[in-house]
């Protein structure tokens, strides 16, 4: 059995890893590896897809550094690996004489390709120039009017009027400007109206009930029973009525692990999916609370890899020793008092 472990390139870029394999004993030629996804038994596909059939990659670029195999891979690999956390992966690796697998270990945080296009911190310089913004030209100033010269005084003759002058200036005056509309006014008209509508409406239903004649209040009609709860499992969302109701396995995995179950109450409805085939639902619920550190749930979900308790005809396959020890290894680091998980990845390892 290998031991792989992945962890983020030394430059830390995003896509980019480091793949480490410990115990293999080929060479590094003609190397090809597959990674099946063990919640849902599905291969890796070239483009980043899973498929239900084994799919190999051809891998280069791995070098012998004494008893291990080290090298880099990109965004084929580390983007569909990265995507989901929770997911638990078995890669194979096969050259012309031999094949050998193991169980990935996902070490540090590695990020994805999509990544890159992350905003920059704010201590860092911006990468590039900020466009320049377009000002608009000042507006050239509009030339002075010439100088008009005031018209020289008439001294009034005795042959014209005095108010013949008088009527000319005042034709000659420019018209005043039209005043602009009171934009008030529509504001004040609402305000009436409102206050109508509010004293209109406090007539109607307080000061009208008191004119009317009282009369006898009729009984209360007797409540009907309420509907019996349907498809929600009652004050239990994670439970066998609840999973029983449930038509969406995702909608009803959220809403379990939201009310923070007990061990003993997650293993219950566990055998409920398993008894109904609801295999979506076992897997997710195994693997989500052993991940979270649960070390009851990660030591049953290991039993049910170990060729010594594996049942056929249930939602795992077929027994898998490899993926059995990496179950009991997480039981073991919640739980060091196991001495069953002890003895059972004891027996389990080469």
């Amino acid at each position: 059995m290998l031991r792989i472990e992945l962890t983020a390139a030394a430059g830390g870029q995003p896509g980019h890893g480091e793949l480490t394999v410990h115990g293999w004993p080929g060479g590094t030629d003609g190397l090809e590896l597959s990674v099946l996804r063990n919640q849902d038994s599905l291969y890796l596909e070239a483009g980043g897809g899973w498929d239900s059939l084994p799919v190999w990659h051809a891998i280069d670029g791995l070098e012998r550094r004494g008893e291990l195999l080290v090298g880099s891979v990109g965004p084929w690999l580390v983007d569909p690996l990265v995507r989901d956390p929770k997911m638990v992966y078995r890669l194979q690796l096969r050259d012309a004489g031999q094949s050998d697998g193991g169980v990935l270990r996902i070490v540090g945080n590695i990020l994805s390709s999509p990544a890159v296009g992350h905003p920059q911190p704010l201590n860092e310089p911006p990468r590039h120039a900020p466009e320049p913004v377009a000002v608009p030209p000042e507006p050239e100033p509009e030339p002075e009017p010439p100088a008009v010269e005031p018209p020289p005084v008439e001294t009034p003759r005795p042959d014209r009027p005095l108010v013949a002058e008088r009527d000319e200036e005042f034709h000659a005056a420019p018209a005043p400007k039209p005043r602009k509309p009171v934009r008030w006014l529509p504001l004040a008209l609402g305000l009436v109206l409102l206050l109508g509508i509010g004293l209109g409406a406090y007539w109607y239903f307080v000061l009208r009930p008191q004119t009317q004649t009282p009369v006898a209040a009729a009984p209360a009609p007797t409540p009907a029973p309420a509907p019996a709860a349907a498809t929600t499992g009652g004050e239990n969302p994670c439970g066998e009525a609840a999973l029983e109701g449930a038509g969406d396995d995702l909608a009803f995995i959220q809403a379990c692990l939201r009310s923070n179950p007990a061990t003993a109450q997650v293993l219950e409805v566990i055998d409920a999916a398993k008894q109904s085939k609801r295999c979506g639902v076992v897997q997710r619920l195994y693997a989500h609370k052993a991940q979270a550190g649960d070390a009851a749930i990660a030591f049953a979900y290991a039993r049910e890899y170990d060729p010594q308790t594996f049942k056929a005809g249930g939602c795992v396959q077929s027994a898998d020793a490899e993926t059995a020890a990496y179950w009991y290894e997480i039981a073991l680091a919640n739980d060091p008092a196991n001495a069953d998980a002890k003895k059972r990845l004891e027996a389990l390892k080469p």
